[in-house]
C-alpha cells in the first residue's frame, strides 16, 4: 500500500528531517538511506518498521542540517611532532638559519593533527531521530489507512458483482444443459437418418455429456471461496497473502467452469467474474 510520511525536528544550530515512503510489494523490504551520523541505528530503524508493518516496499531518508554535535575529536600527534621539532632544530643548527620554531610552522605538517571517531552512544542518537522517525511512521500510516478505507469499499463492490454473476450462473446451469441435451439428441438424430435410435445409447451418451459439462464442484468451491474471502475482510491483522491465495483459488475453478460451460452465455458471465477478479488481485496486491 502506499504512503508517505513525514517529520521534523529543530535545535538551536541543527535540525533533522525524516521521510518515509511506502510502495507496494509482497513483500516487507526496508531501504533506509542514512547520514554518516546515523548509520549504525540502520538495525533499529528495520526493527521498529518490521514491528508496525509486514508487508510493502519502505524508502527511508533522513536529512541533516545545520551543524549537530560532533561525533569525532581532533587528536595531536605527539610522535611526529616531536619529530619535526626535532628535525627543524636540526636545520636550525645545521645550516644556521634565523628566526624561532613557532606553532604555525608545525601547523604546515602533515598528520600533526587528526580527527579520531569517538565511540557512538547508539541510545543517544536514537533519543534524537528515534521520535522523528515514529512520527514520520504515524503520518504514513494515516494516509494508508484512509487509502485502505477506500480500498476496502471498491473490494467489497467488486466481490459483490462477482457473487451476482455467480448467481446467474447458478439459473442458468440446468437449462444450458437441457438445451445441450437437445443439440445431442438432434445431432444423433441427423447422423442417423432413418435408423432407429438406440435408447440406452442415447442415455450414455447424455450420462457422458453430462459428467463432461457438470460445474456444480467448481460452483460450490468459488461460492466457498468468496464467503470465505468475506471472512478474511473482517479479521484484525495483515490479510494480503490470504486474500491473494485465495483469489488463485477462485481464478482456478472459474477457469474449470469456463472450459466445463456448454452455453455462450455461461462462458461471457466466467469472462466477466475473471476480469473482476483481475482486478481484485490488483487491489489486493495493494493490502498488507
Amino acid at each position: 500500500m502506499t504512503g508517505f510520511g513525514r517529520a521534523e525536528k529543530n535545535w538551536e544550530n541543527w535540525s533533522l528531517r525524516v521521510e518515509v515512503k511506502s510502495l507496494n510489494h509482497r513483500f516487507l523490504e526496508i531501504i533506509p538511506r542514512l547520514p554518516k551520523r546515523y548509520q549504525s541505528l540502520e538495525e533499529k530503524i528495520r526493527r521498529t518498521v518490521r514491528e508496525r508493518f509486514a508487508r510493502g516496499r519502505f524508502e527511508i531518508y533522513v536529512y541533516l542540517s545545520g551543524s549537530p554535535p560532533q561525533t569525532a575529536a581532533l587528536h595531536v600527534n605527539r610522535s611526529i611532532t616531536e619529530q619535526y621539532l626535532a628535525g627543524l632544530k636540526l636545520l636550525k643548527t645545521l645550516y644556521h638559519l634565523p628566526g624561532e620554531i613557532e606553532v604555525r610552522d608545525l601547523l604546515r605538517m602533515r598528520d600533526v593533527f587528526c580527527p579520531v571517531e569517538t565511540e557512538e552512544d547508539l541510545e543517544k542518537l536514537w533519543e534524537e531521530m528515534g521520535p522523528v522517525f515514529r512520527k514520520a511512521l504515524e503520518d504514513l500510516e494515516k494516509m494508508r489507512e484512509k487509502e485502505g478505507a477506500f480500498l476496502e469499499k471498491t473490494i467489497c463492490e467488486n466481490l459483490q458483482k462477482i457473487e451476482g454473476l455467480l448467481q446467474q450462473i447458478q439459473e442458468k446451469k440446468e437449462p444450458a444443459f437441457q438445451q445441450a441435451r437437445q443439440r445431442l439428441e438432434e445431432r444423433i438424430m441427423h447422423l442417423l437418418g432413418d435408423k432407429e435410435l438406440d435408447p440406452a445409447r442415447l442415455h450414455q451418451e447424455i450420462v457422458f455429456l453430462a459428467d463432461k459439462t457438470d460445474f456444480t464442484e467448481e460452483l460450490d468451491r468459488l461460492q466457498s471461496h468468496i464467503h470465505q474471502f468475506w471472512q478474511v475482510l473482517k479479521e484484525i491483522g495483515p490479510l494480503g497473502r490470504k486474500l491473494d491465495f485465495l483469489l488463485q483459488e477462485m481464478f482456478r475453478e472459474i477457469n474449470t467452469l469456463s472450459n466445463k460451460a456448454a452455453a455462450a452465455e455461461i462462458s461471457h458471465l466466467a469472462v466477466e467474474i475473471k476480469c473482476l477478479l483481475e482486478k481484485l488481485r490488483e487491489q489486493v496486491q495493494n493490502i498488507e
